[in-house]
C-alpha cells in the first residue's frame, strides 16, 4: 500500500513537471505568433504612413 502511494505522488509530480514544460512551450509558441502578427502590422502601418507622407510631400512640391 505504501508503495502505492509513493508511486502515486511520484507520477502526479512527473505530470506536473510535463504540464508546466508544455504550457512554458505553448506561451512561447504563442508569444512568437503575437510577435509576429504585431510586426506585420506596424510594418504595414509604417508602408501606409510612408507613402501618406510622400503624397502630401508631392501635391506641397507641385504646388511651388
Amino acid at each position: 500500500m505504501e508503495n502505492a502511494r509513493l508511486l502515486d505522488e511520484r507520477l502526479r509530480r512527473i505530470i506536473s513537471e510535463v504540464g508546466k514544460r508544455t504550457g512554458g512551450e505553448i506561451n512561447k509558441s504563442l508569444l512568437s505568433d503575437f510577435e509576429h502578427s504585431v510586426q506585420s502590422i506596424l510594418d504595414e502601418r509604417c508602408r501606409r504612413e510612408t507613402a501618406r507622407f510622400l503624397t502630401l510631400f508631392k501635391k506641397a512640391v507641385d504646388r511651388i
